[in-house]
Order: structure tokens, then sequence, then C-alpha cells
């Protein structure tokens, strides 16, 4: 039997022939383009905290500085991204193998002024001038470029010029040899602060070794700095004891000096008082004997007042009575008082008479001359 079988036609095929048929193909394809262009030449990176970017445009050579962290966005085609460290970092130079900078040995070989040899450690520190941060990658390019043409370079060949000023028994002198790293430091940064970098310290971690010969003699002369220094200080225990005596034997004289002045002063002061007392005493005495005398005179002046009143009034009486006997009547007062007086007197005599008539009339003492 003869069978016929008609195919029918597929929905999917059918929708993709009016697609390509309507002419989106070509503008997907260019979508597709784009996007896979832009995936290509887009570029982000990250700029942390520690770190400055530096973006430099390939078409112009122009170059920016990026101080804010976070992501950044560029085209890969047109511009070119780096980061540089900025925080503060270490170049060490040391003898020690397998640390540093460089894998075998590294300090520094100093010349000095009197032509010895003297090896030392360097450890420099520096930083990025923020701010001067394209200068850098335009004097040393971009990555860590700087590191080994400015800083290292720099410092191993000023450090050595200005340590190689020292003689080797100066060297030997920490205070002279950090004189003279500060006087590099400086020098360095008049330097480098114009390509963007600035040292912050230049140290010598650990003590500088000379050649062998000289490292005996160092040896020898340190027993013998150290033989001086002991016999200094037997000197200086022996002036210190010196002196301690002669302080001691000073507060002992001072102290009799003292003492001494004290009894003095008690002395001149016990003869004060004394003489103090003896002015009182005096001035007591001689205000007793004023006072008695004045009262004595005063008691005198007023008996002599006394007398005086007293026997003028006694004159006054006199005068007042002879007025009294001188007025009439007077006479026979005078005459009752001399009887008054002659009362009681006994009276003898004998007269005598010359020729018939009494002569004279004589008294004789008392009642004591009667009967003789």
């Amino acid at each position: 039997m003869d069978m016929n079988f008609e195919q029918k036609p597929d929905p999917n095929l059918e929708a993709l022939k009016k697609i390509l048929g309507s002419g989106l193909v070509p503008v997907g394809i260019a979508f597709v383009l784009i996007a896979a262009f832009c995936f290509m030449t887009i570029r982000i990176d990250t700029v942390s905290g520690e770190q400055v970017g530096i973006m430099l445009d390939r078409f112009t050579g122009e170059i920016t500085v990026v101080e804010e962290s976070g992501a950044k966005i560029y085209n890969g085609i047109r511009h070119s991204f780096s980061v540089l460290d900025k925080t503060l970092q270490t170049l060490e130079m040391t003898e020690t193998a397998g640390r540093g900078d460089r894998s075998g040995k590294d300090d520094l070989k100093i010349k000095t002024i009197d032509g010895s040899d003297v090896y030392v450690d360097i450890k420099v520190q520096y930083r990025i001038m923020t701010a001067e941060a394209d200068v850098v990658v335009t004097a040393s390019g971009l990555r860590d470029n700087y590191k080994q043409k400015w800083a290292r370079d720099y410092a191993r060949s000023v450090v050595r010029n200005y340590l190689g000023e020292l003689t080797t028994e100066e060297f030997y002198d920490a205070s002279k040899r950090d004189a003279k790293l500060v006087l590099a430091r400086n020098d360095l940064n008049a330097r480098l602060n114009p390509f963007g970098l600035n040292i912050g310290s230049i140290v010598i971690p650990q003590r500088p070794h000379f050649y062998a010969e000289y490292e005996e003699m160092i040896k020898k002369k340190k027993l013998a700095d150290q033989a001086v220094l002991e016999e200094q200080s037997k000197a200086l225990a022996a002036k210190q004891k010196q002196q301690t005596l002669i302080v001691q034997e000073t507060n002992r004289k001072n102290v009799a000096v003292e003492q001494y002045e004290g009894s003095m002063r008690q002395m001149v002061i016990d003869a004060e008082a004394e003489s103090n007392r003896l002015r009182k005493d005096s001035d007591a005495y001689y205000e007793k004997v004023t006072i008695n005398a004045t009262a004595k005179l005063y008691e005198q002046i007023q008996t002599a007042d006394g007398i005086i009143a007293q026997k003028t009034a006694e004159a006054e009486g006199i005068s007042e009575m002879n007025k009294a006997l001188s007025a009439p009547g007077g006479r026979n007062m005078v005459k009752l008082e001399y009887a008054r007086k002659l009362k009681g007197i006994a009276i003898s005599g004998k007269p005598f008479t010359l020729e018939g008539h009494t002569e004279r009339f004589e008294h004789l003492k008392g009642a004591a001359s009667v009967g003789q």
C-alpha cells in the first residue's frame, strides 16, 4: 500500500527565519561586540589607606595622583594604573645574610679619614611625600624603582661620605657617629625631597666592627680605659672622702665657733643684764635719795616757813604789844607784868650811907646770897 506522509513545518524554525529576515541580527552582534570591548578594556583597581594611586594617560603622558582610598574605574586602553606604598618604609643594609633588602652580606664599608676600614650596618627609614608622588613616578618610573634608584643608592653614598670624615678613634665615639648621621640625613633630604622622598631617620643598629688587628687594639684600649677609669674612681673616692672629712671638720669648727660665740653672747647678755640691774639700782637709789632730799628740803622749807611765820607772828605780837604798851595805860600793864615776874623773888641788901644819905643799892643774886 502506497502511503504519502506530509511533513509539518517546525514553529521554532519558522520564528528564527522571521527574526533573521527582520534585520535584528546585526544589531545584536554589534551589542555583543560593544559589551565584549567594554569588558576587555574597562579596569577596576583599589587604593588602600596605606597607598597612593598613580593614573597615567598613555596618549598625553599626564599623571594623576589618587590620594583617596577606594575603588578606581578606568579605561585600560588609554590609562595605566599603579599604586605606591606611602607608609614609613625601612631600608636595612646589614652584614647578616638573608636579612634586609639583599640576600647576602650588605653592610657598609667606611674608609676613615686616617685610612682604617670600618664596617657598619645601616638602617634608613623613609616615606614617599604623597603630594609629590607624580614626581617620584616621573623620576623613577612606576612600581618600586625609587627604592633602588634613589633611597638605597643615595643613602649608601651620602652616609659613607659623612662617616668617612671621622678618624678611627672618633668612630669609636657613638655621639660623634650620631652627629655625622644627622648631617647625612639633612643632606639626603636636601637631595631627595625634590624627587618626592623624605628621610625620617638613619641609625647604626649595632656596634661597628673593625678589622681583626684593630679589634684587638680596641679590646686592649678598653682594658686600659677600664683601668684608667678604676684609678679615676679611686682618686674620685679619695677626693670625696677628703671632701667629707673637710666638711666634717668644718662642721665641728663651726659648732665650736658657734658655741664660743654663744658663750660670748651669753656673757654679753649677762653683763648687759648686770649693767641694767646696777643702773636700775642706781636710778632707784638716786630717785630715793632725791625724793628723800626733796622731802627733807620740803620739810625744812615748811619748818622754816613755820618758824618765819611764828617769828613774824611773834614780832607782830611784840609790835602790837609795844603799841599797846605805848598806849595810855600801858605803863601800868608793864608794871603789873614786872610785879608778876618779881613775885616770889627774895631781895636782900645792905645800904651804904655816906654823909648821912643812901648812896647805892646793891642787889645780891637770888636767895642763895642770903646769909652771906
